[in-house]
């Protein structure tokens, strides 16, 4: 009998224990299934964050490189014109000092040749000196602020904003018009409105150098009417074939570009159509998978 108690009292202690341990593995699995779940979340949020981040670098990576292909071409406009304007203005400096005055010239055909070629040397200089400047600053500003400025933009405004031409528009668009223009023809008024003001500026450029050269035939060759003749109407002709055929045909690359900003130097950049539009283009967030 007390074999048998000793026995029953045994096995009921370890059917107990067993018991105890079940329960106690039980709990462990559980804990261990939660917190295996709980790190397969965590991977798959961080896989999400990178994948996410990949997404985002590899998109101002092709922003960044747009917007340098931007400013090359806008570097590459400012070389030509530069160029040009050199050459130009050391044709007329080389007409000055090269040209034979024969003693009996008049004085007024004279004063007319000066003014003419002094004036076609100074709009060909300042021309190459403000594309000179407008090189350097597009230089500055994507070797020091461009890559700073496309880093800060939202996803939803990376396909949309152009820091770039913003920076152009705000900055540098009124002097690139203004060194076009002096390059470009002679004797007209533009207007421009900068600073809330109008201002008027007396372009000139190829027309004068066109027009020197029909001036010089008249103080070079004084004595032979059919040379003077011949080359004043070559000049002629080029004048007319200049406005024409090719200012007329290439006008539209002086339009400004279409950015949603106001060009304006002293205020800060401004919206102009996304104000009341702005919920129509705003580009929803999608989450990656």
């Amino acid at each position: 009998m007390a074999s048998l108690l000793s026995e029953f009292v045994l096995d009921n202690f370890i059917n107990n224990y067993e018991k105890a341990n079940e329960t106690m593995w039980r709990k462990e699995d559980l804990d261990h299934r939660l917190q295996e779940r709980q790190w397969r979340v965590d991977d798959l949020q961080r896989e999400q964050e990178w994948r996410a981040h990949d997404i985002r670098t590899d998109r101002i990576h092709k922003k960044l490189s747009n917007e340098q292909r931007q400013a090359d071409t806008r570097a590459e406009h400012l070389s030509a014109i530069s160029e040009i304007s050199a050459e130009l203005s050391g044709f007329a400096l080389v007409s000055i000092i090269n040209v034979n005055l024969p003693d009996d010239i008049d004085l007024t055909l004279l004063w007319v040749y000066g003014v003419t070629s002094a004036l076609t040397i100074c709009c060909m200089v300042l021309s190459l000196l403000v594309c000179t400047f407008l090189m350097m600053a597009v230089t500055r500003y994507c070797a020091h602020d461009l890559e700073f400025v496309v880093k800060r933009l939202d996803d939803e405004d990376i396909d949309r904003i152009h820091p770039f031409e913003r920076w152009w528009v705000s900055r540098c668009e009124v002097d690139w018009q203004l060194s076009y223009f002096l390059f470009r023809t002679g004797m007209k008024t533009i207007h421009k409105v900068v600073h809330c003001t109008e201002i008027h500026v007396l372009v000139v450029g190829v027309t004068l150098f066109l027009l020197e050269l029909a001036i010089v035939s008249w103080v070079q060759y004084s004595h032979y009417h059919v040379a003077s003749i011949s080359i004043t109407f070559v000049s002629f002709v080029g004048l007319l074939v200049w406005h024409s055929r090719i200012w007329s045909k290439w006008r539209y690359l002086m339009s400004r570009p279409e950015v949603d900003v106001i060009p304006n130097e002293k205020t800060p950049l401004m919206r102009k159509t996304y104000s009341r539009d702005k919920s129509a283009l705003r580009v929803p967030k999608t989450n990656v998978d």
